[in-house]
């Protein structure tokens, strides 16, 4: 190889680019912005409609399902679902992992505008949003105030978010809990009979007052003038004498049939924090900014703010999401040196000489800052996924450099000048060291391939370990040998080499090689022994394997303990506020350690919950508890899940159903806020989902290893339904569709244009007043005004019918569908999913209704299908490499028998930990792959080569594996040491990377031990007749 030979020839060369390198890491690893997971734009649309004053039943109806119809035409759609709600329609649109966002969302408003003219008058423009991990908040204030309560959504508006928004990667400004000031025209009905009006003259009289109209422009002499005719209300006591007609031959005035009040929208939703009424205020990202810089400039942005506000609105800091980046970064940090440290102790140990041993230590940095070089160039962030790639190559950076330092010293002592056996030895076993840095890393080229949201995360860890492996190749093939050749010495004859601590720990060394060759020699002189223990401990294994649970991604704990409670239906906001409350006094009881806390009860007109990842409804709420870091408490957050639990089950009995769950917010919003266990029913008779869903609750409820058992099963809300008689109203000239929307002003209220105060606009609403549309007598009263201008009552048209409406309905693939959910306690995911399909293959099924077990055990199942697919494929890819290598198919066979042995350290490390099969630790796996095996391709490869110079077979086996025990314990060490403190770290993030570590460490134990006994016993045994 030429690589060898110009570095040592161009020593100042090889390290000038080497310092490069270095110097534009460093500057990499400064600037790359730093993130808790890559920057992800998940597949899925939301499309939020907001239809005013319209039941779930009239949403599902009217703009639902005709725009759900026309969706579900668009190209590369996966799976359709909705949620119709009182006022509002939610679409969620999921596409294949391949689909540009983008274009599905052009090609999904292009099918919107298609829909448009089929949907309501009153209907709002359809909001597109995209989902992305920058949906997650940043932060998130608390903001009270007492004088100025009333004036917080103004001040929220102009003194805060606007400011806000003009920061530097911040993206939306959401808040939640704000008064809304509102002009109301309160009508009485019986006075606005007697002058002969309506509710929609009224508001259009209002709105033709109320006008600015530009006239064009005059010439006056030299000058030009333009000319507006200006009719604006500037005051609202001006809308009082507004003339709305004449009658009798006098003005009637607005105050003649109604109250103008100039007040605040009826709250449909609150927000509580430090125990009193708030408003929630939440920032979100742009995608691909810095999370640390953008909550930076926020902060010093909220300063400034807080010195301009009035003196009793009070801003708290409540949920800072750059703190979880900050503490899980510095976690792998500390990691990534603890691993750095214990590679450096092993490769001493060995060497016992600090020359060698710092030739060695500086692949490691020099490697790892080309993979932060290349974080730059390919604009990744550094985040866990990213820096888990670094730990889990930082034990192996070194394999090769070692493998050449080893063979560039034996050249030296057997005579040979540091300079020639720099290049010699470095070439001689290129070819060796780069056909086994292939086998690592060609296990990880099918995770380039992987769909989802595993692919997708664990992209940049394949993508960023294969190029710090090959940086390290590189790097062994060329400072490696530049620097041999300037710093070993050459050995003269006589010469005593090294000191007595060295000649003493080199006979421990070369006793450790004598007891491994004469027990190597017991097993090749007793194969079927060897091979029938192994088989035997192997069946052992997998038999205790089967009992191992399994699991789907492992969840964060920050600490994050999330209520959420639903009222009976019905319930008015200010009653579930109140629930709120009490829960607020068990969580301050139950949780001394909580650091922050806020609840947020009722529905947005505007779906603004949803678009922060929180339910929505008139009888929901949702409460968020921080509590401290994990190393300043001494339980789980989901241990303190438990307790509060406990504590509403037996204290507020008015609670319908709620879920108390422990975890992170994080976790939740990446994962979509699935549940463990969800049991999807769908049809098109409600009753019958119903029932099924009651009687699979029923069954839940009685089995252990569940909790949070809950259903989306809508009782309905009382609503009293208009049946308007077509023939009665045809005969006075009305129709259905004049009838509900007169209905609908007197009610819901007609709009009467804006009030304009000093540049901010504020509706003008004009409807009955509350006294007169309170009870089925006054929806007979309301008065309807035909074309004639007569004016009969309701009563005359139609009749009311007192009946139950659903609150929310909910649809998947454009049918109605129910689920039951539930969280699993002390049992593994693939033990509550075998559960509960046996007790769903048992249970008599309603007709018409379809039963399918979902939630995340069906993405953990597509996930294991996936990672099955890539465990084979690594299989064949590495055996492909070696085939290539040994230019033979038996020699990788034989080596490849450590890979199913390999499993046993696993298997055993799951049991001695308590781990189960995850998402996480089947990477884990698939990673074992190109690493068991280079231990054997270094013990056949050197056994081939004696073979060759003239030793007999069992002759070759035994110095082989003498020989090469150092380098390869070596290797081992340096891979299990460097992945130790992984596997035990516990701080914020360790719950992704420490099973990781413990997998990698489990099969590398094991696979060791069965590379320097079983490999050679079954080398011996497919070559006894060669």
């Amino acid at each position: 190889m030429k690589l060898p030979h110009i570095s040592v020839k161009r020593p100042i060369t090889t390290m000038m680019v080497f310092i490069a390198i270095f110097l534009f890491g460093a500057v990499a690893l400064k600037i790359l912005p730093r993130d808790v997971l890559p920057d992800i734009e998940f597949p899925t649309l939301t499309v939020i409609t907001v239809y005013p004053g319209a039941s779930a039943e009239v949403v599902e109806e009217q703009v639902t399902r005709r725009m759900e119809t026309v969706l579900a035409a668009t190209e590369n759609l996966r799976t359709i679902q909705s949620s119709s709600k009182e006022n509002v329609s939610f679409i969620t649109m999921r596409f294949n992992w391949n689909v540009d966002i983008n274009e599905a969302s052009n090609s999904a408003r292009d099918m919107i505008e298609l829909v448009k003219r089929r949907l309501p008058r009153d209907v709002y423009q359809p909001v597109i949003l995209k989902v992305n991990s920058a949906m997650i908040p940043v932060l998130s204030y608390a903001i009270q105030a007492s004088d100025n309560y009333y004036e917080l959504s103004d001040i929220i508006e102009e003194e805060i978010a606007a400011p806000l928004r003009k920061v530097e990667g911040v993206g939306t400004v959401v808040a939640i809990g704000a008064p809304r000031r509102e002009i109301r025209v309160e009508v009485d009905p019986l006075k606005m009979q007697a002058y002969g009006l309506s509710v929609n003259q009224i508001a259009t009289v209002l709105k033709s007052e109320n006008i600015t109209i530009p006239g064009g422009n005059i010439n006056v002499g030299t000058r030009d003038f333009s000319v507006s005719v200006f009719g604006e209300i500037e005051d609202v006591s001006e809308i009082e004498e507004v003339v709305l007609k004449s009658f009798n031959q006098k003005p009637v005035r607005v105050r003649d049939v109604a109250e103008v009040k100039d007040d605040f929208e009826e709250r449909n939703s609150y927000a509580r924090s430090q125990s009193q009424r708030s408003v929630m205020f939440f920032v979100q990202k742009q995608t691909g900014t810095n999370t640390l810089q953008v909550a930076d400039a926020v902060k010093a942005e909220m300063d400034h703010i807080r010195t301009l506000l009035p003196d009793d609105v009070e801003i708290i800091e409540l949920i800072d999401s750059s703190d979880i980046v900050t503490r899980s970064i510095r976690n792998l940090f500390s990691t990534l040196w603890w691993a750095g440290l214990f590679v450096m102790i092993v490769v001493f140990v060995f060497l016992r000489e600090w020359k060698s041993s710092l030739i060695i230590m500086l692949t490691m940095p020099i490697s790892l800052i080309v993979a932060f070089i290349f974080m730059f160039m390919a604009d990744y962030s550094i985040n866990i996924f990213s820096l888990m790639s670094v730990v889990i190559a930082i034990g192996m950076v070194v394999d090769n450099a070692i493998v050449v330092l080893e063979n560039v010293t034996r050249h030296v002592e057997e005579g040979s000048k540091p300079r020639q056996a720099s290049v010699f030895g470095a070439s001689e076993i290129g070819m060796a060291i780069s056909a086994s840095t292939l086998t690592t890393i060609s296990v990880f080229v099918p995770m380039l391939f992987m769909g989802g949201i595993v692919g997708v995360l664990f992209k940049q860890l394949a993508v960023l370990t294969t190029v710090t492996l090959l940086a390290s190749l590189i790097t062994a093939l060329s400072l490696t040998p530049m620097l041999s050749s300037r710093l070993l010495k050459p050995v003269k004859k006589g010469e005593e080499k090294h000191g007595r601590l060295y000649q003493l720990s080199e006979r421990v060394f070369v006793a450790i090689e004598n007891f491994y060759k004469s027990t190597l020699n017991w097993a090749v002189h007793h194969k079927k022994v060897v091979v029938a223990l192994a088989v035997l401990f192997f069946g052992i294994t997998i038999y205790m394997g089967t009992r191992i649970g399994t699991d789907y991604i492992p969840q964060f704990d920050s600490g994050d303990v999330i209520i959420e409670f639903e009222m009976e239906i019905g319930t008015s906001p200010l009653e579930t506020e109140r629930i709120a409350r009490r829960i607020e006094s068990i969580v301050r009881e139950e949780i001394p350690e909580l650091q922050a806390e806020f609840s947020i009860v009722g529905q947005t007109e505007d779906g603004a919950l949803t678009t922060v990842g929180f339910q929505e409804g008139r009888n929901i709420g949702t409460m968020l508890v921080r509590m401290g870091r994990p190393e300043e408490r001494d339980r789980s957050a989901k241990e303190a899940a438990d307790v509060v639990r406990r504590r509403i089950e037996a204290e507020i009995p008015e609670i319908e159903q709620f879920t108390v769950t422990g975890g992170s917010l994080l976790s939740n919003a990446l994962f979509g806020n699935v549940s463990p266990i969800e049991v999807n029913i769908t049809g098109h008779d409600f009753d019958r989902l119903n029932n099924m869903a009651l009687l699979i609750q029923r069954e839940l409820q009685q089995m252990e290893g569940f909790i949070n058992i809950e259903n989306s099963i809508d009782p309905g809300k009382a609503e009293y339904q208009i049946r308007v008689d077509k023939q009665r109203a045809s005969q006075l000239g009305l129709n259905s569709a004049m009838i509900a929307l007169q209905v609908r002003q007197s009610i819901y209220g007609a709009d009467a244009g804006e009030f304009d105060d000093g540049g901010d606009e504020y509706d003008i609403i004009v409807r009955y007043s509350p006294q007169h549309r309170n009870s089925p007598e006054d929806l007979n009263n309301i008065m309807i005004s035909t074309l004639t201008g007569k004016q009969v009552p309701v009563r005359e048209v139609a009749t009311i019918v007192e009946s139950r409406g659903p609150l929310e309905i909910n649809r998947e693939e454009q049918q109605r569908i129910v689920k039951v959910m539930a969280d699993l306690n002390g049992i593994s995911l693939g033990e509550g999913a075998a559960r509960v399909q046996a007790m769903l293959d048992e249970i008599p099924h309603e007709s018409g209704v379809s039963v399918e077990l979902g939630g995340q055990i069906s993405d953990q199942s597509e996930s294991f299908d996936s990672l099955m697919l890539m465990f084979i494929a690594g299989i064949l890819l590495v055996y492909m490499v070696m085939a290539s290598q040994f230019e033979s198919l038996k020699d990788p066979f034989i080596i490849i028998f450590a890979i199913p042995f390999s499993i046993i350290g696993v298997i055993w490390a799951f049991v001695v930990t308590g781990l189960t099969l995850s998402v996480v630790t089947f990477i884990g796996v698939i990673m074992l792959l190109g690493v068991v095996v280079n231990n054997g391709i270094v013990l056949v490869d050197y056994t081939n080569l004696l073979r060759k110079r003239g030793y007999s077979l069992v002759e070759a086996v035994l110095e082989g594996g003498r020989s090469r025990l150092r380098p390869v314990l070596m290797t081992s060490f340096t891979t299990i040491l460097g992945m130790t403190p992984m596997a035990l770290s516990t701080g914020m993030g360790s719950e992704m990377w420490s099973p990781l570590g413990i997998t990698i460490i489990g099969g590398m134990l094991f696979s060791t031990v069965i590379t320097l006994v079983l490999v050679p016993v079954i080398y011996t045994l497919f070559n006894r007749n060669a």
